[in-house]
């Protein structure tokens, strides 16, 4: 009677395994969106646009070549970052400073801040790491969009990309009530930062997703955001199981939401922050094709 050595069985198991986190929390995925808008101008049918979050130093090839020949390939008209490339209490920058020599301004890269570069600018005595941080980003072609609007032109059309910093307060406060504290966000306070929705098709980078409603109460069509890295630990048919605020099984935690006409694309972040593993989530690349209904 044939029987299998149960050395075998547990050395065969045990290697399944460590492909299976290997593959899960160092190779890249890309997920695919084309998105029907009756108001974006013709000029912008076809429009290409690449999104990357929540790097935290993590690294995809030698200085982050493989990231960098990854989004290329993909030939973005634009690559938008919804924040947190670097962490507020490890000098671990370095990995994102790699990735834009590599990318080389393949295309415009527009950013907006995440809260660990917030956090990295109020430290006491961190401010010339964050000050170094944002000059270098802005010599190797990034555009930082901090409660700040821009117009992209193609021929006679164009669109306006809007960058909305949101204060720490609006990110991780369970301990209070927010409405009672006055503590959530709000359209009026979006009105005060970056002013009122501009004419127009209008593309919104907010770290946060957590205030999808209200993104689309201020007007925007389009929405991309991070922070949630995918709720961690991914649940077939329930999503994502932690969320950065300390919320189990958050609704905004990965993929494309709607509301109306309005679209809300979160990205699932490319490393970790307080708990390093990935299951059922690996990083991700958002490839987004706009297209003129």
């Amino acid at each position: 009677m044939f029987r299998i050595d149960k050395k075998i069985i547990i050395i065969l198991i045990l290697s399944f395994l460590i492909v299976f986190f290997y593959w899960q929390n160092h190779t890249l995925q890309i997920t695919r969106y084309e998105l029907v808008y009756d108001n974006l101008p013709k000029g912008f049918d076809g429009y290409r646009i690449v999104q990357i979050s929540d790097m935290h130093g993590k690294t995809f090839g030698k200085e982050n070549i493989g990231l960098a020949e990854r989004i290329k390939s993909l030939k973005p008209d634009i690559l938008l970052i919804t924040g947190d490339m670097m962490s507020s209490t490890i000098n671990d920058e370095g990995a994102f400073f790699d990735f834009l020599d590599h990318f080389n301004k393949a295309c415009p890269i527009y950013m907006c801040l995440g809260n660990h570069e917030q956090i990295a600018s109020q430290l006491s005595g961190d401010n010339d790491r964050y000050s170094n941080f944002i000059n270098n980003i802005r010599k190797k072609g990034v555009i930082l969009l901090d409660n700040e609007k821009i117009k992209v032109k193609k021929g006679t059309d164009s669109i306006t990309i809007s960058g909305l910093t949101l204060e720490l307060y609006h990110y991780s406060r369970r301990d209070v009530d927010y409405n009672v504290q006055n503590m959530s966000l709000t359209v009026s306070y979006m009105e005060a930062v970056l002013g009122k929705s501009p004419d127009g098709f209008n593309i919104l980078i907010a770290h946060n997703p957590a205030y999808f409603q209200e993104y689309v109460s201020w007007g925007a069509d389009l929405i991309l955001s991070g922070h949630m890295h995918g709720g961690v630990i991914r649940v077939p048919f329930l999503g994502g199981v932690f969320s950065s605020e300390k919320v189990f099984f958050p609704e905004y935690d990965a993929g494309l939401f709607e509301s109306g006409t309005s679209r809300m694309v979160v990205n699932r972040g490319l490393g970790y922050s307080k708990i390093n593993i990935r299951l059922f989530n690996r990083p991700e690349i958002s490839s987004i094709v706009l297209k003129s209904g």
